[in-house]
């Protein structure tokens, strides 16, 4: 053999093994990035306005019907008798795992409101991970025991109310003190040994008060926390997705809308559902050069988040032939568009390469990248409510990149009512 044959295996057998190496060190890129198993949550957020559950509820209750019950003698003077109605049931921030209710009865004399009165308990959820659920259920029988609110300036006005009733003939007869002992009395019973009697009257013919169910979207979910923020219900999601936790915070953001959902998602949590939804066929997964789908490309892809400076990574390798990896990073910006959301990515740039192959970085963000935010708002939008028989839909109305996180204002509309309910 020649010396200039010798050379050239010589040169064949390196290229050969550069090529083989480059091959060994992209595969097991590949395979470590695909492996990557679960990390602690929470990763997705979700607060929910009080007032919001709140005012899906009174129309429930507008037909109850009053309960009339007679006021304490005062000696030989008869103050007659008030009607005892139920003015609605309302939620409040409660201690963690738990949520408040306040039932607000009113208290009339001839149909002329005297007082209102509000009675206090706290109610226990039950927590579905697998199920993706929190359900509340609030039943006459759950207000035994309950603890009665009013303000002094309202228990100073209940005893005038009584004091007026009293004939001007007897009122020097009866100190002020007596009449403020009385309307104290009276009080206690009413939510004491008459509360009973009330509350069975009250609520004749009603089984649950409150039957409140919220449906998260359709997510691997391993845990579920309730928080009770000042004027949110706050419910915290732990998901088995290979993806790093929510930044510290609550979970409304400043500057989303008080009074929508608002629903806060880990950037990591996106790129690992846009991960699932590609090994589940749901979205593409190959790609040619061009970075345009193809069911036979030589490139497979991947996403990854990662806090900072264009904190969206878009990976690509080539995984036989001429071995490659490209990684692609960038920064998704939302705008809304004519009632949609609209992602673009202005500052694309390849990052990372492994091999010699070269691609044009902007082309896979038109595609990739935003189809990533887009299955976050498409799990954003499917979140559901199920209040006082009704479903209510959300609709994803802002959305934004907030550090690592993203960021979700939600509007609730009624679904038409199903003929079922479930038990």
């Amino acid at each position: 053999m020649s010396a200039r044959l010798v050379a050239l295996a010589v040169i064949a057998a390196l290229a050969g093994g550069c090529a083989s190496s480059v091959c060994t060190r992209v595969r097991a890129e590949h395979d470590a990035f695909v492996r990557r198993g679960p990390e602690p949550g929470p990763h997705l957020a979700l607060a929910v306005p009080y007032a919001t559950l709140s005012a899906s509820l009174q129309r429930q209750f507008s037909a109850a019907r009053p309960v009339t019950i007679p006021l304490p003698d005062l000696g030989p003077v008869d103050l007659g008798s008030l009607a005892v109605s139920l003015r609605g049931v309302s939620f409040r921030e409660a201690p963690a795992g738990s949520l408040g209710a306040r039932v607000s009865v009113a208290l009339a004399s001839g149909g002329r409101p005297v007082t209102a009165l509000d009675l206090d308990v706290v109610v226990t959820p039950q927590l579905d991970p697998r199920e993706g659920s929190v359900r509340v259920r609030l039943r006459p029988q759950d207000l035994a025991q309950v603890r009665p609110s009013m303000p002094p300036a309202e228990r100073k006005r209940f005893a005038e109310f009584l004091l007026g009733l009293v004939p001007p003939a007897a009122r020097g007869l009866i100190g002020r003190e007596q009449i403020e002992e009385l309307a104290d009395g009276f009080l206690r019973e009413l939510v004491g040994g008459r509360w009973p009697q009330i509350r069975d009257h009250l609520f004749q013919g009603t089984d649950e008060l409150v039957d409140v169910e919220i449906d998260l979207p359709d997510l691997p979910l391993t845990k579920l926390e309730l928080r009770g923020g000042a004027a949110d219900l706050e419910l915290w999601a732990h998901a088995a997705l290979p993806a790093a936790a929510l930044s510290q915070g609550p979970a409304r953001t400043p500057g989303v809308d008080a009074r929508l959902v608002a629903l806060r998602m880990s950037g990591g949590a996106a790129a690992a559902l846009a991960n699932r939804a590609m090994a589940q066929g749901q979205i593409p997964a190959r790609y040619d050069r061009e970075g345009a789908p193809d069911p036979n490309g030589e490139l497979l892809a991947g996403v990854a988040w990662k806090p900072g400076p264009k904190p969206l990574k878009v990976h690509a390798w080539s995984l036989s032939g001429q071995c490659a990896r490209l990684t692609f990073g960038g920064t998704p910006e939302v705008a809304s568009r004519g009632g949609q959301l609209d992602v673009r990515v202005q500052d694309a740039a390849l990052e990372e390469v492994t091999g010699s192959l070269r691609v044009r970085a902007a082309v896979w963000f038109s595609g990739l990248g935003r189809q990533t935010f887009a299955l976050g708002e498409s799990v954003a939008g499917a979140t559901e409510l199920e209040l006082a028989g009704a479903t209510y839909r959300a609709r994803v109305v802002t959305g934004s990149v907030a550090g690592a996180d993203l960021v979700f204002s939600l509007a609730l509309a009624e679904a038409p009512r199903s003929p079922t309910r479930r038990p």
